[in-house]
């Protein structure tokens, strides 16, 4: 059994609340976020995927801090899931990692690719688990894309397509571009890490984008460069009108024998088509990405062993891409960035 504090109880705190209340092998023994720091308070948990929405609460047993330290300092707490905002990760972390806990960082893992590196060199040099929170790399359809690429079922990868377009969080937060990242480092991130985890470091970005209301990029548009290799773009947006319309979250892979679809919905599809064949629906897990992310983490904190679907280094591999992009819109040409590996 492994005892979890959790550090931070907005959106996606809640979310990983909820998904360690339903396992039998983890308890959450402590949570510190000033706000909700009373027994017996019932959080709500939002976001744009349906299903992650709703309350849960505070387990009556989990004790209440109010600081990050004070939870740190608790002999109970074996391993820390940080949901702070960005530009709190680093401090953290760093601090979780000193005090010997195994932590899970809800992505980004750093506001910037320097400090994320701090991060994970710290994490190697004390031994702890340090596992980023990149939920697409388990998310339902999302995983059985790379288990096709990776066994190559269906020949090369020829091109592919990801999209990602939903509302600016509601909160304060969001509105300074300079502490959140905007929609390029909070929402865009998810796509660009994907496809750091199907084809490796590219060689080359070029990316187009529009600064919005915050101050930092709100709309990106990329293509990622792999010499030889498959055409890959991705597209991220906060939209003004997107509280009126669904949640937009899809894929378009051509590999060289096949082609392959998915659309976030309820229920989400994913769609094989294949010359000769009528398409077919590839069943999918009924649950989200977090419940399987959540249950890596526990698996690799209880084993003392880092995740190899989600590894310490993907953490900061994911923001040196992301500000190669930034660098590119920027400056209008194209960034290279190191040889291409699998991460």
């Amino acid at each position: 059994m492994l005892n979890i504090g959790i550090i931070g109880l907005g959106s996606m705190g809640t979310t990983h609340l909820n998904a360690y209340a339903e396992r039998k092998d983890v308890t959450v023994v402590a949570v510190a976020d000033a706000k909700f720091a009373s027994a017996g308070t019932q959080v709500g948990r939002a976001g744009n995927i349906p299903g992650q929405s709703g309350t849960i609460a505070i387990p009556a047993t989990a004790t209440r801090y109010v600081t990050t330290t004070a939870l740190l300092a608790d002999p109970a707490v074996e391993a820390v899931d940080i949901c702070l905002p960005t530009l709190a990760h680093k401090d953290a972390a760093l601090e979780a990692i000193r005090a010997g806990k195994h932590v899970l960082v809800e992505k980004p893992l750093a506001r910037t690719v320097a400090d994320a590196r701090e991060i994970a060199d710290a994490a190697r040099a004390s031994g702890v688990v340090l596992m980023p929170a990149h939920c697409m790399r388990f998310w339902p359809g999302w995983d059985w894309l790379k288990e096709a690429v990776t066994d190559g079922r269906f020949g090369a990868v020829q091109s592919a397509e990801f999209i990602r377009i939903g509302a600016k969080p509601p909160v304060p937060l969001y509105n300074d571009g300079a502490a959140c990242g905007g929609a390029h480092l909070d929402l865009h991130i998810h796509d660009t890490d994907f496809v750091l985890h199907l084809f490796g470091m590219p060689d080359a970005v070029t990316s187009f984008g529009r600064v919005g209301e915050s101050g930092a990029i709100e709309h990106t548009f990329t293509h990622y460069h792999y010499k030889g290799g498959a055409l890959v773009t991705a597209e991220g947006a906060w939209t003004r009108d997107a509280e009126q319309r669904p949640f937009v979250m899809r894929y378009c892979v051509t590999f060289e024998q096949a082609s392959v679809a998915f659309e976030f919905g309820t229920p989400p599809a994913l769609t094989l088509y294949q010359a000769g064949k009528e398409p077919q629906a590839v069943a999918l897990a009924p649950e989200l990405g977090y419940e399987r992310e959540i249950a890596e983490f526990v698996r690799c904190a209880t084993s003392g062993v880092n995740s190899e679907i989600a590894p310490p280094d993907a953490g900061f591999h994911a923001i040196e891409i992301i500000e190669a992009e930034l660098r590119s819109i920027e400056s209008g040409t194209t960034q290279k960035l190191g040889a291409n590996s699998a991460q």
